[in-house]
Protein backbone atom coordinates (compact mmCIF):
# COMPACT_ATOMS: atom_id res chain seq x y z
CA UNK A 1 0.00 0.00 0.00
CA UNK A 2 1.90 3.44 -1.17
CA UNK A 3 2.58 5.71 2.21
CA UNK A 4 -0.14 8.85 2.12
CA UNK A 5 1.74 12.19 1.57
CA UNK A 6 1.01 13.86 5.39
CA UNK A 7 3.87 14.68 7.63
CA UNK A 8 0.93 14.77 10.15
CA UNK A 9 -0.04 11.23 9.47
CA UNK A 10 3.84 9.91 9.39
CA UNK A 11 4.36 11.35 13.14
CA UNK A 12 0.98 9.40 14.74
CA UNK A 13 0.72 6.31 12.59
CA UNK A 14 2.08 3.26 14.91
CA UNK A 15 2.39 -0.49 14.69
CA UNK A 16 1.81 -2.73 18.17
CA UNK A 17 4.15 -6.18 17.45
CA UNK A 18 3.94 -8.97 20.38
CA UNK A 19 7.78 -10.98 19.99
CA UNK A 20 8.10 -14.40 21.67
CA UNK A 21 10.24 -16.87 21.25
CA UNK A 22 11.82 -20.49 21.98
CA UNK A 23 8.32 -22.15 22.40
CA UNK A 24 10.06 -25.53 22.17
CA UNK A 25 6.76 -27.55 21.30
CA UNK A 26 6.98 -31.33 21.80
CA UNK A 27 9.50 -30.97 24.85
CA UNK A 28 9.64 -33.77 27.39
CA UNK A 29 11.74 -33.01 30.85
CA UNK A 30 13.11 -36.42 32.12
CA UNK A 31 10.34 -38.35 30.07
CA UNK A 32 7.41 -35.81 31.39
CA UNK A 33 5.03 -33.94 28.44
CA UNK A 34 5.02 -30.01 28.66
CA UNK A 35 1.79 -30.27 26.35
CA UNK A 36 -0.75 -29.31 29.12
CA UNK A 37 1.60 -26.69 30.07
CA UNK A 38 2.27 -25.18 26.28
CA UNK A 39 -2.01 -25.57 25.49
CA UNK A 40 -2.41 -23.18 28.33
CA UNK A 41 0.58 -20.84 27.41
CA UNK A 42 -0.94 -20.57 23.72
CA UNK A 43 -4.38 -20.07 25.31
CA UNK A 44 -3.19 -16.99 27.29
CA UNK A 45 -1.42 -15.49 24.39
CA UNK A 46 -4.26 -15.67 21.93
CA UNK A 47 -6.03 -13.99 25.15
CA UNK A 48 -3.02 -11.24 25.79
CA UNK A 49 -2.81 -10.50 21.67
CA UNK A 50 -6.18 -9.38 22.08
CA UNK A 51 -6.17 -7.68 24.87
CA UNK A 52 -3.53 -5.63 23.74
CA UNK A 53 -4.92 -4.94 20.36
CA UNK A 54 -1.86 -6.34 18.77
CA UNK A 55 -1.46 -5.91 15.12
CA UNK A 56 1.57 -8.40 14.62
CA UNK A 57 2.76 -11.46 16.29
CA UNK A 58 6.69 -12.44 16.01
CA UNK A 59 8.16 -15.85 17.04
CA UNK A 60 11.86 -15.78 16.52
CA UNK A 61 12.68 -19.58 16.82
CA UNK A 62 12.53 -22.64 17.83
CA UNK A 63 9.03 -22.95 17.63
CA UNK A 64 9.39 -26.77 18.05
CA UNK A 65 12.12 -28.81 20.67
CA UNK A 66 13.46 -31.15 18.15
CA UNK A 67 14.02 -31.50 13.97
CA UNK A 68 11.23 -33.54 13.65
CA UNK A 69 8.63 -33.03 16.26
CA UNK A 70 5.85 -35.18 17.29
CA UNK A 71 2.74 -34.56 15.34
CA UNK A 72 0.69 -33.58 18.04
CA UNK A 73 3.69 -30.62 18.61
CA UNK A 74 2.83 -30.04 14.77
CA UNK A 75 -0.96 -29.66 15.28
CA UNK A 76 -0.48 -27.97 18.45
CA UNK A 77 1.07 -25.20 16.21
CA UNK A 78 -1.30 -25.54 13.25
CA UNK A 79 -4.07 -25.25 15.78
CA UNK A 80 -2.83 -22.10 17.41
CA UNK A 81 -2.44 -20.19 14.04
CA UNK A 82 -6.02 -21.12 12.74
CA UNK A 83 -7.44 -20.15 16.19
CA UNK A 84 -5.56 -16.65 16.12
CA UNK A 85 -6.59 -16.13 13.00
CA UNK A 86 -10.10 -16.74 13.50
CA UNK A 87 -10.03 -14.31 16.31
CA UNK A 88 -8.64 -12.01 14.76
CA UNK A 89 -8.83 -11.57 11.27
CA UNK A 90 -6.36 -8.46 10.57
CA UNK A 91 -3.19 -9.87 12.50
CA UNK A 92 -0.07 -10.85 10.91
CA UNK A 93 2.30 -13.70 11.98
CA UNK A 94 5.90 -14.43 10.96
CA UNK A 95 7.39 -17.26 12.85
CA UNK A 96 11.37 -17.82 11.74
CA UNK A 97 13.15 -21.23 12.35
CA UNK A 98 15.45 -21.44 15.35
CA UNK A 99 18.78 -23.75 15.45
CA UNK A 100 16.38 -26.74 17.04
CA UNK A 101 14.05 -26.31 13.99
CA UNK A 102 14.58 -27.93 11.01
CA UNK A 103 14.47 -25.41 7.95
CA UNK A 104 12.40 -27.08 5.56
CA UNK A 105 9.68 -28.08 8.05
CA UNK A 106 9.20 -24.35 9.26
CA UNK A 107 8.91 -23.65 5.42
CA UNK A 108 6.05 -26.24 4.80
CA UNK A 109 3.22 -24.59 5.59
CA UNK A 110 3.83 -21.39 3.54
CA UNK A 111 1.92 -22.74 0.59
CA UNK A 112 -1.02 -22.95 2.47
CA UNK A 113 -1.25 -19.69 3.64
CA UNK A 114 -2.04 -16.07 2.94
CA UNK A 115 -0.13 -12.90 3.10
CA UNK A 116 -0.99 -12.50 6.47
CA UNK A 117 0.68 -15.97 7.95
CA UNK A 118 4.58 -15.87 6.93
CA UNK A 119 7.07 -18.77 7.32
CA UNK A 120 10.46 -18.66 7.09
CA UNK A 121 12.28 -21.26 8.32
CA UNK A 122 15.38 -21.16 6.16
CA UNK A 123 16.79 -17.92 4.73
CA UNK A 124 15.45 -17.06 1.57
CA UNK A 125 17.90 -16.69 -1.26
CA UNK A 126 17.49 -16.16 -5.22
CA UNK A 127 19.81 -15.95 -8.05
CA UNK A 128 21.76 -12.91 -8.82
CA UNK A 129 24.51 -11.64 -10.80
CA UNK A 130 26.99 -13.10 -7.98
CA UNK A 131 24.96 -15.93 -7.49
CA UNK A 132 22.45 -17.26 -4.66
CA UNK A 133 21.82 -14.22 -3.03
CA UNK A 134 19.24 -13.26 0.01
CA UNK A 135 15.88 -12.30 -1.79
CA UNK A 136 15.27 -9.44 0.31
CA UNK A 137 11.65 -9.30 -1.34
CA UNK A 138 10.59 -12.13 1.03
CA UNK A 139 12.88 -11.43 4.20
CA UNK A 140 11.58 -7.74 3.91
CA UNK A 141 7.94 -7.57 5.13
CA UNK A 142 5.92 -4.80 5.14
CA UNK A 143 4.16 -4.09 8.80
CA UNK A 144 0.03 -2.94 8.81
CA UNK A 145 -1.57 -1.26 11.46
CA UNK A 146 -5.29 -1.76 12.28
CA UNK A 147 -6.06 0.70 9.85
CA UNK A 148 -4.47 -1.18 7.39
CA UNK A 149 -1.87 0.96 6.70
CA UNK A 150 2.08 -0.13 6.68
CA UNK A 151 3.56 1.14 9.50
CA UNK A 152 6.83 -0.32 10.12
CA UNK A 153 9.29 -3.22 8.14
CA UNK A 154 10.08 -6.31 9.09
CA UNK A 155 13.87 -7.79 8.19
CA UNK A 156 12.67 -11.74 9.27
CA UNK A 157 16.56 -13.44 9.47
CA UNK A 158 15.80 -16.96 10.93
CA UNK A 159 18.79 -19.02 12.05
CA UNK A 160 21.48 -19.14 9.81
CA UNK A 161 23.54 -22.52 9.41
CA UNK A 162 27.29 -22.15 7.81
CA UNK A 163 26.00 -23.26 4.40
CA UNK A 164 23.27 -20.45 4.49
CA UNK A 165 26.36 -17.85 4.84
CA UNK A 166 28.53 -16.15 2.08
CA UNK A 167 31.85 -15.62 2.30
CA UNK A 168 31.46 -12.31 4.12
CA UNK A 169 29.64 -14.33 7.04
CA UNK A 170 26.67 -13.55 8.77
CA UNK A 171 28.41 -9.14 9.25
CA UNK A 172 27.65 -9.46 5.37
CA UNK A 173 24.69 -10.70 5.49
CA UNK A 174 22.94 -8.56 7.69
CA UNK A 175 24.77 -5.76 6.06
CA UNK A 176 22.53 -6.82 3.14
CA UNK A 177 19.52 -7.43 4.47
CA UNK A 178 19.51 -4.30 6.55
CA UNK A 179 20.51 -1.87 3.63
CA UNK A 180 17.85 -3.25 1.76
CA UNK A 181 14.85 -3.62 4.45
CA UNK A 182 16.04 0.03 5.36
CA UNK A 183 15.53 1.34 1.82
CA UNK A 184 12.07 0.11 2.18
CA UNK A 185 11.45 1.46 5.50
CA UNK A 186 12.46 5.32 4.44
CA UNK A 187 10.93 7.01 7.75
CA UNK A 188 9.30 4.37 9.09
CA UNK A 189 10.68 2.15 12.02
CA UNK A 190 12.53 -0.85 10.90
CA UNK A 191 12.60 -4.38 13.01
CA UNK A 192 15.74 -6.91 12.61
CA UNK A 193 15.09 -10.54 13.94
CA UNK A 194 17.59 -13.51 14.70
CA UNK A 195 18.05 -16.72 15.78
CA UNK A 196 21.96 -16.37 17.45
CA UNK A 197 24.01 -15.95 20.86
CA UNK A 198 24.93 -12.16 20.81
CA UNK A 199 27.86 -11.18 23.60
CA UNK A 200 26.21 -9.99 27.20
CA UNK A 201 23.60 -12.54 27.19
CA UNK A 202 22.66 -14.73 29.97
CA UNK A 203 22.83 -18.32 28.84
CA UNK A 204 20.64 -20.79 30.61
CA UNK A 205 22.91 -24.04 31.00
CA UNK A 206 21.14 -27.40 30.86
CA UNK A 207 18.24 -26.39 27.91
CA UNK A 208 20.24 -24.41 25.49
CA UNK A 209 22.26 -26.04 22.79
CA UNK A 210 25.52 -24.43 21.66
CA UNK A 211 25.45 -22.26 18.65
CA UNK A 212 28.77 -21.91 16.56
CA UNK A 213 28.89 -19.88 13.26
CA UNK A 214 32.29 -19.10 11.97
CA UNK A 215 34.34 -20.02 15.33
CA UNK A 216 32.79 -17.57 17.28
CA UNK A 217 29.94 -18.76 20.22
CA UNK A 218 28.90 -15.06 20.38
CA UNK A 219 28.35 -12.38 18.01
CA UNK A 220 28.71 -8.22 18.15
CA UNK A 221 26.08 -6.15 18.53
CA UNK A 222 27.51 -4.36 16.27
CA UNK A 223 26.04 -6.80 14.12
CA UNK A 224 22.87 -4.89 13.68
CA UNK A 225 22.36 -1.96 12.09
CA UNK A 226 21.87 0.97 14.02
CA UNK A 227 19.14 2.42 11.85
CA UNK A 228 17.25 -0.54 13.89
CA UNK A 229 14.12 0.81 15.51
CA UNK A 230 14.25 -2.71 17.14
CA UNK A 231 16.12 -6.55 17.11
CA UNK A 232 14.08 -9.00 17.96
CA UNK A 233 16.52 -12.11 19.19
CA UNK A 234 15.65 -15.93 20.25
CA UNK A 235 18.00 -18.66 21.47
CA UNK A 236 18.52 -17.60 24.88
CA UNK A 237 15.68 -18.58 27.16
CA UNK A 238 16.38 -15.90 29.57
CA UNK A 239 13.81 -12.49 29.12
CA UNK A 240 16.69 -10.01 28.67
CA UNK A 241 17.39 -7.02 27.07
CA UNK A 242 21.53 -6.62 25.34
CA UNK A 243 22.78 -3.15 26.19
CA UNK A 244 24.10 -1.43 22.46
CA UNK A 245 23.49 1.47 20.62
CA UNK A 246 19.77 -0.22 19.41
CA UNK A 247 17.27 -1.82 21.53
CA UNK A 248 18.50 -5.85 21.17
CA UNK A 249 15.60 -8.31 23.10
CA UNK A 250 15.61 -12.02 24.16
CA UNK A 251 12.30 -12.53 24.36
CA UNK A 252 12.97 -15.57 26.12
CA UNK A 253 10.96 -18.91 26.40
CA UNK A 254 7.35 -19.20 27.56
CA UNK A 255 7.57 -21.24 31.24
CA UNK A 256 11.08 -23.15 32.25
CA UNK A 257 12.52 -25.89 30.53
CA UNK A 258 15.53 -26.93 32.66
CA UNK A 259 15.74 -26.56 36.38
CA UNK A 260 18.00 -23.87 35.47
CA UNK A 261 15.58 -21.49 34.63
CA UNK A 262 13.26 -22.10 37.09
CA UNK A 263 13.91 -18.41 38.49
CA UNK A 264 13.18 -16.69 35.53
CA UNK A 265 10.41 -14.38 35.02
CA UNK A 266 9.13 -15.39 31.76
CA UNK A 267 7.45 -13.17 29.82
CA UNK A 268 6.76 -11.84 26.58
CA UNK A 269 7.61 -8.29 24.72
CA UNK A 270 5.08 -5.90 23.67
CA UNK A 271 6.52 -3.52 21.10
CA UNK A 272 4.51 0.04 19.91
CA UNK A 273 6.58 0.95 16.84
CA UNK A 274 6.32 4.84 15.67
CA UNK A 275 8.69 7.19 13.25
CA UNK A 276 10.14 8.07 16.72
CA UNK A 277 11.23 4.89 17.69
CA UNK A 278 9.91 1.59 19.81
CA UNK A 279 8.02 1.42 23.62
CA UNK A 280 8.58 -2.02 25.11
CA UNK A 281 7.29 -3.61 27.32
CA UNK A 282 7.32 -6.85 29.06
CA UNK A 283 4.02 -8.65 29.91
CA UNK A 284 4.19 -11.48 32.66
CA UNK A 285 3.23 -14.88 31.68
CA UNK A 286 1.55 -16.88 34.24
CA UNK A 287 3.34 -20.39 35.06
CA UNK A 288 0.96 -23.31 34.70
CA UNK A 289 3.25 -25.65 36.62
CA UNK A 290 5.32 -24.72 40.10
CA UNK A 291 8.60 -25.73 39.67
CA UNK A 292 10.57 -26.09 43.04
CA UNK A 293 14.42 -27.14 44.22
CA UNK A 294 14.76 -29.41 46.98
CA UNK A 295 16.22 -27.84 49.04
CA UNK A 296 15.31 -24.78 48.21
CA UNK A 297 18.52 -22.93 49.97
CA UNK A 298 20.97 -25.55 47.80
CA UNK A 299 22.30 -28.68 48.52
CA UNK A 300 21.88 -30.75 51.77
CA UNK A 301 22.65 -34.13 53.72
CA UNK A 302 20.26 -36.83 52.43
CA UNK A 303 18.45 -37.03 55.85
CA UNK A 304 17.36 -33.24 55.84
CA UNK A 305 16.36 -33.52 51.71
CA UNK A 306 14.30 -36.56 52.50
CA UNK A 307 12.56 -34.49 55.47
CA UNK A 308 11.83 -31.38 53.41
CA UNK A 309 10.62 -33.34 50.65
CA UNK A 310 8.16 -34.78 53.13
CA UNK A 311 7.03 -31.24 54.04
CA UNK A 312 5.95 -30.28 50.15
CA UNK A 313 2.64 -29.29 49.95
CA UNK A 314 0.51 -31.24 47.13
CA UNK A 315 -2.77 -30.21 44.95
CA UNK A 316 -5.20 -33.35 45.69
CA UNK A 317 -7.02 -31.90 43.01
CA UNK A 318 -4.22 -31.50 40.20
CA UNK A 319 -4.50 -33.14 36.72
CA UNK A 320 -1.05 -35.08 36.38
CA UNK A 321 -0.04 -32.57 33.58
CA UNK A 322 -0.04 -30.02 36.21
CA UNK A 323 1.81 -31.83 39.22
CA UNK A 324 4.69 -29.57 40.32
CA UNK A 325 8.17 -29.96 39.19
CA UNK A 326 10.77 -31.19 41.98
CA UNK A 327 14.84 -30.94 41.42
CA UNK A 328 16.78 -32.08 44.46
CA UNK A 329 20.40 -31.59 45.23
CA UNK A 330 22.12 -33.75 47.65
CA UNK A 331 24.87 -33.06 49.67
CA UNK A 332 27.32 -36.32 50.09
CA UNK A 333 30.51 -36.74 51.66
CA UNK A 334 30.90 -40.52 50.90
CA UNK A 335 29.16 -42.99 48.38
CA UNK A 336 25.47 -43.95 48.35
CA UNK A 337 24.29 -46.51 46.48
CA UNK A 338 20.59 -46.20 47.51
CA UNK A 339 20.69 -42.63 46.86
CA UNK A 340 18.46 -42.50 43.88
CA UNK A 341 15.99 -45.47 45.44
CA UNK A 342 15.79 -43.68 48.67
CA UNK A 343 14.53 -40.70 47.17
CA UNK A 344 11.91 -42.09 44.44
CA UNK A 345 10.56 -44.12 47.69
CA UNK A 346 9.99 -41.06 49.06
CA UNK A 347 7.94 -39.69 45.82
CA UNK A 348 6.30 -42.49 45.20
CA UNK A 349 2.36 -41.85 45.89
CA UNK A 350 3.36 -38.20 46.10
CA UNK A 351 1.75 -35.85 43.09
CA UNK A 352 5.27 -34.41 42.40
CA UNK A 353 6.95 -35.21 39.26
CA UNK A 354 10.68 -35.64 39.73
CA UNK A 355 12.95 -33.00 37.42
CA UNK A 356 16.54 -34.85 38.27
CA UNK A 357 18.91 -35.37 40.93
CA UNK A 358 22.15 -33.71 41.43
CA UNK A 359 24.69 -34.99 43.87
CA UNK A 360 27.21 -32.48 45.23
CA UNK A 361 30.21 -32.68 47.13
CA UNK A 362 31.64 -30.57 50.00
CA UNK A 363 34.35 -29.56 48.19
CA UNK A 364 33.13 -28.41 45.18
CA UNK A 365 30.14 -26.26 46.76
CA UNK A 366 32.58 -24.56 49.01
CA UNK A 367 35.02 -23.99 46.29
CA UNK A 368 32.41 -23.76 43.24
CA UNK A 369 34.79 -26.32 41.41
CA UNK A 370 32.76 -27.01 38.23
CA UNK A 371 35.21 -29.80 36.52
CA UNK A 372 38.01 -32.05 36.17
CA UNK A 373 41.58 -30.65 35.77
CA UNK A 374 43.39 -31.42 32.55
CA UNK A 375 46.35 -33.75 32.55
CA UNK A 376 47.87 -35.65 29.59
CA UNK A 377 46.62 -38.77 28.65
CA UNK A 378 49.56 -41.31 28.78
CA UNK A 379 49.87 -40.42 32.60
CA UNK A 380 46.31 -41.67 33.48
CA UNK A 381 46.38 -44.98 35.73
CA UNK A 382 42.70 -46.63 36.33
CA UNK A 383 43.67 -46.44 40.24
CA UNK A 384 44.29 -42.66 39.61
CA UNK A 385 40.95 -42.24 37.67
CA UNK A 386 39.10 -44.04 40.33
CA UNK A 387 40.98 -41.51 43.60
CA UNK A 388 40.29 -38.99 41.67
CA UNK A 389 36.84 -39.07 40.61
CA UNK A 390 35.56 -40.33 44.47
CA UNK A 391 37.61 -36.60 45.68
CA UNK A 392 35.46 -34.72 42.61
CA UNK A 393 32.04 -36.71 44.45
CA UNK A 394 32.85 -36.89 47.70
CA UNK A 395 36.06 -34.27 48.57
CA UNK A 396 37.97 -37.15 49.64
CA UNK A 397 40.05 -39.60 48.98
CA UNK A 398 38.31 -43.60 48.49
CA UNK A 399 39.46 -45.33 51.94
CA UNK A 400 41.64 -48.00 52.35
CA UNK A 401 38.53 -51.09 51.89
CA UNK A 402 36.81 -49.17 48.83
CA UNK A 403 40.63 -49.00 47.67
CA UNK A 404 40.44 -52.97 48.40
CA UNK A 405 37.21 -53.65 46.37
CA UNK A 406 38.54 -51.79 42.93
CA UNK A 407 41.33 -53.19 42.53
CA UNK A 408 40.01 -56.53 42.74
CA UNK A 409 37.80 -55.47 40.18
CA UNK A 410 40.17 -54.17 38.38
CA UNK A 411 42.11 -57.59 38.47
CA UNK A 412 38.75 -59.46 37.33
CA UNK A 413 38.76 -57.24 35.14
CA UNK A 414 41.92 -57.90 33.19
CA UNK A 415 41.59 -61.47 34.29
CA UNK A 416 38.84 -61.83 31.09
CA UNK A 417 39.14 -62.11 27.26
CA UNK A 418 37.86 -60.53 25.11
CA UNK A 419 34.11 -62.63 24.78
CA UNK A 420 33.78 -61.54 28.68
CA UNK A 421 34.93 -65.15 30.14
CA UNK A 422 37.71 -65.52 32.23
CA UNK A 423 40.67 -66.74 30.64
CA UNK A 424 42.23 -69.99 30.88
CA UNK A 425 45.25 -71.11 32.65
CA UNK A 426 47.61 -72.86 29.81
CA UNK A 427 48.84 -76.12 31.63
Amino acid sequence: MPLPDSTDWLMTTSVKLLHTSDWHLGHELFNHSREAEHEAFLAWLLDALEEHDVDVLLVTGDIYDVANPPVSAQQQLYRFVARARARMERLQIVMIGGNHDSALRIDLPGALVDERVRFLGALPRRMGENGREPDCERICIPLSNDEGEVAAWLAAVPYCRPGDLGCGGLAELYACVSEAAAAKAGPLPLVLTGHLHVAGGAVSELSERRIVIGGEEAEATSLFDARAAYVALGHLHRPQTIGAAVPIRYAGSPFPLSASERTYRHSVTLVTLDPAGAEIEEVPIPRPVAFQRVPEAGPAPLAEVLAELGRLEEDAGADQAFWPFVKIDVLVDRPEPDLNARILSALEGRKLRLAGIQRHSPMAVATGATGPREQELGSLKPDGIFAELHRQCFGTAPDTALERGFAELLLAAHSMDADGEPEQEVA
